[in-house]
């Protein structure tokens, strides 16, 4: 795991703009956790608040509290922006805190928690794979349920990793428009597969339009560590997990061979 940041991380509103009209997933994570009746939800790596704050408005519903844990100072941030446009009787079911989930202790257990959106894939180590499994197991209670989420492996993008010499195609993957502020971004992007690490070294490039003004031109370079179903119960495993349910798409369908994500829930033995 990269001490610094991706770029994109470090331009909360661009991330923002990245994900305009993708609810899909934190649909998903809100009717899911509200299903369990928590009192207490654990986001790791929870962003500037995309899947938290959503939480938070259905936590204030039902009764229950959650905790938003972030490492990247400027999303943290951007969600504490955010969180102070809330009511202030949904704002305190909210606390965002700074921590690291590999190392990060809880002062009071969890029923839940959960990691959307691959954020697992920025554990590039085993060792720091084995560290955030661990460490969500001690945060929760007995029969507490941690939830990941990672992609499935697109195989079909990495054979030109194979070619000799490898090539990286640039293809278009996001074409988003904010009615809000009117402005559109593409997001253009290159993959390397290395097959001996495991890692994907991702490359996305942004031209951002606002209105008649230049294009902004920004780059986001990171590796990304890509997850298989096997090794994914490997994890759950060995850190003392046993796997509940595994679904493979934000419908909550089974997980298949077509299936574009891999969403394991795993229960802390008692």
């Amino acid at each position: 795991m990269s001490d610094v940041p991706e770029a994109i991380y470090q331009r909360p509103r661009d991330y923002d703009l990245e994900h305009v009209g993708d609810t899909e997933d934190v649909n998903f994570f809100v009717d899911l956790v509200a299903g369990f009746k928590p009192k207490r939800v654990l986001e790791l790596a929870c962003g500037n608040g995309r899947v938290t704050l959503p939480l938070t408005e259905t936590a204030a519903k039902i009764g229950f509290d959650v905790v938003g844990l972030e490492l990247v100072p400027e999303m943290l941030d951007d969600a504490h922006q955010k969180c102070e446009t809330m009511r202030p009787e949904v704002r305190k079911h909210l606390l965002l805190l700074q921590g690291d989930m590999r190392t990060w202790q809880a002062d009071q257990p969890f029923e839940v928690i959960i990691t959307p959106c691959s954020s697992m894939c920025h554990l590039l180590e085993l060792d720091d794979q084995i560290a955030a499994w661990h460490q969500a197991y001690e945060n929760l209670v007995p029969g507490g349920r941690f939830i990941v989420d990672v992609t499935m492996p697109d195989l079909g993008s990495y054979v030109d990793s194979f070619r000799t010499p490898p090539r990286e195609i640039m293809e278009i993957d996001l074409d988003t428009f904010d009615e809000a502020t009117q402005t559109r971004m593409l997001r253009y992007k290159t993959t390397r597969y290395l097959a001996d690490k495991q890692c994907a070294h991702i490359r996305f490039l942004y031209d951002k339009y606002l209105g008649d003004a230049q294009p902004e031109h920004t780059l986001s370079d990171f590796e990304s560590h890509v997850y298989y179903p096997r090794e994914m119960e490997l994890l759950f495993r060995h850190t003392g997990f046993e796997i509940e349910k595994v679904y493979g798409d934000y419908r909550g369908r089974p997980l298949k061979p077509s299936s574009p994500q891999m969403i394991f829930c795993g229960v802390k033995s008692c």
